[in-house]
């Protein structure tokens, strides 16, 4: 028979998180930016739990994020929600080689997203209105938003992987005991 108290402790701690990102991203860190860009949070969130948890899970996550920020921002409804998908799934794909306390692949990982992420938004948005100085928005959007990106994951990270740390400790407890 399936217990139905880790799931909803899973479900809430993930929803906790998410909220919290979402807080970070909208509210505080657009009071930090540098040079006209903030750090993408989310996409923080949605490649470490894509890496650490695998595709479906990374794509659910990618999901919720993605919607919280079509709620909050978007001109084309789910647009956002469809990147961060796609992100959660790619991100999912390296999970075999995922170790927690390595920092270099998630690094690699949480840039090329922010770069992904960066050519997307470029894609739908820009292009449709006509805008097709793809280097000048490179070089002044998107790399800057990747590097604060990485330097921001450096601390938002850990967060993250205690978390499902312990969810898998719980999880491992409940099912001793059982």
């Amino acid at each position: 028979m399936i217990e139905f108290r880790p799931i909803v402790k899973t479900i809430v701690a993930y929803g906790f998180i998410i909220f919290v990102y979402f807080v970070l991203q909208t509210a505080l860190f657009p009071r930090f930016s540098l040079a006209g860009v903030s750090p993408n949070i989310m996409i923080i969130l949605v490649s470490t739990l894509g890496f650490a948890k695998g595709a479906n899970p990374g794509m659910t996550v990618g999901l919720i994020c993605g919607l919280l920020l079509d709620i909050y921002a978007s001109g084309y409804f789910g647009m956002y929600a469809m990147i961060m998908v796609i992100i959660g799934f790619l991100n999912g794909a390296f999970r075999q080689v995922f170790f927690g306390d390595d920092m270099k692949l998630p690094l690699l990982l949480i840039g090329t997203s922010d770069l992904l992420y960066g050519g997307m938004v470029y894609i739908f948005t820009y292009i449709s209105r006509g805008r097709l100085d793809f280097p000048y928005y490179f070089m002044n959007l998107m790399m800057p938003e990747a590097v604060y990106t990485i330097l921001v994951s450096l601390i938002l990270y850990f967060p993250i992987i205690h978390l499902d740390e312990w969810l898998a400790k719980s999880e491992k407890r409940n099912q001793m005991v059982a």
